[in-house]
């Protein structure tokens, strides 16, 4: 029989408990037992130089060096001292592997000459993993800094993994490191490249590439221009989770076009992309994409640049401190059956240079948004101004279709920065755009129309607010009205035919009220106390009673019927009690009818 690698694996790890919770053990002594409780301590253990040991001792980041288990034994449970033991599985059962070419389907880095140091190049170990590891197999990055001197390429459904990826890096933060570092002499376009079928050289379609729980640090990159990661032409179905991309001097995750095709149909899932020299997210044309839980911060230029990303969403998306656009919807997004467009869910952004999401897409598709959030956008170099809004749609042809969308203003942290930004919502030369509520606080307007626009929509529950967030003006309309004001493309529409209440019309032209349609009229209720009505003239007069007359109410009488010797009719006012109507003809005694109307 032949004994199984241990350690230098997935199962680096031992723990150890402290204050109730688990935590990763340094320098700490383990030893390995056939069951989880009680049981026969092995002790039958070889180091990495062949040599006899009873226990093994964790590096100071608590991972486990390489070691061998007794023959024939593939799984052990270790004991770190404390109340439980961990579960610990070989890496190999047969260490002849290597000796009859063989591949494992989990290979770590360290196996190829990685070290992992923070000083020496581990480019060339860890590509010769990635190129080792079949399809559909892991390249695992134990604890550890790995420093690179060139681009990585990831092949075809291979997954490059990690212990886990920091999402920023924190000062006097303990836990081990785990990430690729770029070489100050590092030379190429990105830390990592994923190449098509041609570039690659690869005998397949360029697909299912995976990084997970992976961080990119590029603090001593010189180079300009070098991406965390870049993928031209056709790399489909890509996905990222637990990544963290930072202080590279290129985009952060970047895909563009070559040889006729798009990268398409990614997910990227947890992925933080923070300070970068360029966009943190620019795809060019990426269609099918998924990004969920992504975030944009302190990058160079736009947070997220999505250039046409047809049938795809982004959901609890943030983009925070982005010199530019937080989030920027462009590019031409076409108009034929092939062509589509995009939801954008439950995102926020926060004191962008610019506006924090602008949309100046052009095509037929729409563009979906729904609860936006944005706060101390339109930065603009601390001046603020510069008509940057929360939201901003700028000669978009697309449809634009906005369920609720709220904005908030504010200075820095620390209290420096003019109030921005300037405009809650901003909308200039659109062809179609549709907001239906929102609660809109910004400095200068909260709404802003530039008159410019086909078709603006604005719904029934927007509300606005201008000022600071602590000196502030009001104008806040009723949840089911806009400023006492309904316009709906020149026309109310009234399915149910009726409605209570005063109606006004403020128009300074002869037609107010024009009844446009052939055969149309006007309809007044009678009876007791009403505005219309018929009366019967007794010896030239009558005198009806009316408790709605006012001293202020015209009285138009006409004759219904002639009876008797007609006249001229006259009326005159009893303010609360009625109004008689009188004829020049004491021989009148024709059927009158008459209307009362009363000064606006």
């Amino acid at each position: 029989m032949a004994r199984a690698d241990f350690g230098a694996g997935i199962a680096d790890y031992v723990v150890a408990p402290s204050d109730g919770l688990w935590a990763v053990g340094a320098n700490t002594a383990v030893t390995f037992w056939d069951v989880a409780d009680g049981g026969t301590q092995y002790t039958d253990l070889l180091d990495a130089s062949g040599s006899a040991i009873t226990q093994v001792v964790t590096d100071e980041y608590g991972a486990l060096p390489p070691f061998q288990g007794p023959d024939g034994v593939d799984g052990m449970w270790g004991d770190a001292g404390g109340s439980r033991r961990v579960w610990l599985r070989a890496r190999t059962t047969d260490t002849s592997q290597a000796a009859t070419g063989s591949v494992r389907d989990w290979l770590n880095v360290k196996d190829y000459g990685a070290v992992g140091d923070n000083v020496g190049d581990d480019t060339a170990a860890i590509q010769a993993a990635l190129n080792a590891c079949p399809m559909g197999g892991i390249v695992y990055l134990p604890a550890g800094a790995y420093r690179t001197s060139a681009p990585l390429t990831i092949p075809p459904a291979v997954t490059l993994m990690g212990t886990h990826s920091n999402l920023m890096a924190v000062v006097n933060l303990t836990d081990p490191p785990c990430y690729i570092k770029p070489l100050a002499s590092f030379v190429g376009d990105a830390v990592i490249l994923f190449l098509d079928e041609i570039d690659g050289g690869y005998s397949t379609i360029s697909a299912e590439h995976r990084i997970l729980s992976v961080m990119i640090d590029g603090d001593d990159l010189t180079e300009p221009g070098v991406d965390g990661l870049r993928a031209a032409g056709n790399i489909q179905n890509v996905a990222m989770r637990d990544v963290t991309v930072r202080r590279v001097t290129g985009a952060g995750i970047h895909t563009e076009f070559q040889g006729g095709f798009y990268p398409y149909s990614w997910r990227l899932h947890r992925v933080m992309v923070d300070n970068t020299g360029w966009h943190g997210f620019a795809m060019e044309v990426m269609t099918d994409i998924s990004l969920i839980d992504c975030q944009a911060i302190g990058c160079g230029a736009n947070g997220f640049e999505i250039a046409n990303a047809a049938n795809s969403h982004m959901i609890g998306c943030r983009a925070e401190w982005n010199v530019n656009n937080g989030i920027h919807l462009t590019g031409d997004w076409a108009s034929g059956t092939g062509s589509g467009g995009m939801l954008l869910g439950d995102c926020s952004t926060d004191r962008n240079g610019h506006n924090g999401v602008l949309v100046d897409a052009v095509g037929n598709p729409p563009i979906q948004i729904e609860n936006l959030h944005t706060r101390r956008d339109g930065r603009n170099n601390g001046a603020g101004g510069g008509g940057y809004a929360g939201l901003a749609c700028a000669a978009a042809t697309v449809p634009v279709l906005v369920g609720m969308v709220t904005c908030y203003p504010g200075v820095d942290d620390d209290g420096t920065q003019v109030n921005s930004p300037q405009y809650g919502a901003r909308f200039t030369g659109c062809t179609y755009v549709s907001v239906d509520s929102g609660f809109l606080h910004a400095d200068t307007a909260g709404w802003s129309d530039a008159g410019d626009n086909v078709v603006l929509r604005r719904g029934l529950n927007i509300a606005e607010r201008v000022g600071t967030t602590a000196v502030f003006v009001d104008q806040l309309a009723p949840p089911t009205d806009v400023g006492g004001n309904l316009n709906v493309a020149g026309y109310a529409a009234l399915a149910s035919g009726q409605s209570a209440g005063q109606w006004n019309i403020w128009a300074a032209q002869a037609k107010a009220l024009n009844l446009g349609g052939a055969g149309g009229g006007i309809a007044i209720a009678e009876g007791a106390n009403a505005r219309m009505g018929v009366s019967t003239l007794a010896a030239g007069t009558v005198t009806v009673a009316n408790t709605s007359v006012t001293a202020t109410t015209r009285v138009a009488p006409f004759r219904q019927a002639a009876g008797g010797t007609p006249g001229h009719l006259s009326a005159t006012v009893d303010p609360g009690v009625g109004f008689t109507i009188t004829s020049s003809s004491a021989a009148d005694t024709s059927v009158v009818a008459w209307v009362l109307f009363e000064p606006a």
